[in-house]
C-alpha cells in the first residue's frame, strides 16, 4: 500500500480550525490523510495473522516532477511485490463511498518549454524582422489543435500552455519568447509517441514564421492504468466487507499520478477515497478534508490487502 507525504506550496487559511504549523505550505491534495491511513492499515494488520506480508509505502515528492516514486522503485522497494494500491482522497465523492475504475483513472503529465529567438526590432516595421510574438501566438493556438488531429478521436488529450513571456515594451518585438505547457493523455501507446510528434508539428507551424526555437520536452510521468483484476477482487471484498453501494464508479482524471512509476513493474490499482465536505478543490486554499475518510479508508485498506493475500 502506497501513501504519499507531501505538501503544497500554499498558504492556508489563517481561519482554518486545523492547518498547516509550516507558513506557505499546506496539505490541500490530502496527502496527510492518505499517511494517516497508511500507518492506520499497518497498526491494524500488525494484530492480525496474515497469510503472507504486506509492504506499507511512505512516499516523498509526489507532486514533483519526476515525483519520488521512480526514486522508490530505484531502490528495490517493489521488488517482490505482486499488487500495489493506492487511495487518493475526492472531494468531489461522498465520504463513505470508493470509487473504482479499470483501465485509465489518471492521465500523463509531460511538459515543454519552447524558447523562440528571433533579431527583434520596432513594431511599426514587421515585415523587416521576425515577429516573434505572432509566432508565439500561432504555436499556442495551433499546437493543442494540431496534436488533437494528429491522434485517434477516440484517445484524450490535452495540450495546454500556463506561462507565455516575451518582451517588456509595448513597441518593440522582442529576440526571445519562451512558452511553457503540459500534454496530457490516457493512452500509453500515445503516451510513447508524443516527444516526437510535438517536435514535428512544432517544425511545421514554425517553418514559414522565420523563428528559431529550441524545445526543452519532459516525458514526465505516465498514464495510470488500473490492473482489472486487482480493481475486481477489491472492489468485491469492499462491498462485502462495507456493505454494497461502498464502491461506486468514477470518471477518469486529467491530472497526473506518479503511482504510474510502480504500475511499470507491478501490477496495482489507484482508488478515490471520498471526502466531501462542503470545501474546495484538490490543489486550492480552499481545500478541506472531511475526516471521516480516514477511518473510512483504514477499513477498506485492510478488507483490501487481506483479500489480496487471499488471492495469492
Amino acid at each position: 500500500f502506497r501513501a504519499d507525504l507531501d505538501a503544497l506550496p500554499i498558504t492556508e487559511p489563517v481561519d482554518n480550525e486545523i492547518r498547516s504549523q509550516v507558513d506557505g505550505w499546506m496539505h490541500a491534495c490530502g496527502h496527510d490523510a492518505h499517511t494517516a491511513i497508511a500507518a492506520g492499515i499497518a497498526v491494524v494488520l500488525n494484530r492480525l495473522a496474515l497469510p503472507g506480508a504486506v509492504r506499507i509505502l511512505f512516499q516523498p515528492a509526489e507532486e514533483s516532477n519526476p515525483g519520488g516514486a521512480s526514486e522508490l522503485v530505484a531502490e528495490g522497494l517493489v521488488d517482490g511485490v505482486r499488487a500495489l494500491l493506492a487511495f487518493h482522497v475526492d472531494p468531489t465523492l461522498r465520504a463513505g463511498h470508493i470509487g473504482a475504475r479499470s483501465g485509465a483513472i489518471t492521465a500523463s503529465s509531460d511538459s515543454l518549454t519552447l524558447t523562440l529567438y528571433g533579431p527583434g526590432g520596432h513594431t511599426s516595421r514587421p515585415h523587416k524582422t521576425v515577429d516573434l510574438i505572432d509566432a508565439a501566438a500561432r504555436v499556442a493556438t495551433e499546437l493543442p489543435q494540431a496534436i488533437r488531429s494528429s491522434i485517434d478521436a477516440r484517445k484524450a488529450i490535452v495540450t495546454v500552455f500556463g506561462s507565455i513571456h516575451g518582451g517588456d515594451a509595448a513597441n518593440v518585438i522582442p529576440t526571445e519568447v519562451t512558452l511553457k505547457g503540459t500534454v496530457r493523455t490516457l493512452d500509453l501507446a500515445v503516451w510513447d509517441i508524443l516527444p516526437s510528434l510535438v517536435d514535428k508539428t512544432l517544425g511545421s507551424i514554425l517553418a514559414q514564421s522565420g523563428a528559431g526555437y529550441t524545445l526543452d520536452y519532459r516525458q514526465g510521468i505516465a498514464p495510470v492504468v488500473n490492473d482489472e483484476a486487482i480493481v475486481t477482487r477489491v472492489s468485491r471484498a469492499i462491498d462485502s466487507q462495507m456493505g454494497t453501494g461502498t464502491i461506486v464508479g468514477t470518471e477518469t482524471s486529467m491530472g497526473g499520478e506518479d503511482f504510474s512509476d510502480y504500475l511499470s513493474v507491478t501490477p496495482g490499482a489507484l482508488f478515490r477515497l471520498g471526502s466531501a465536505s462542503g470545501g474546495g478543490d484538490l490543489h486550492s486554499a480552499s481545500f478541506m478534508l472531511n475526516e471521516e475518510a480516514i477511518g473510512v479508508g483504514i477499513h477498506a485498506g485492510v478488507t483490501a490487502l487481506i483479500a489480496l493475500l487471499d488471492a495469492s
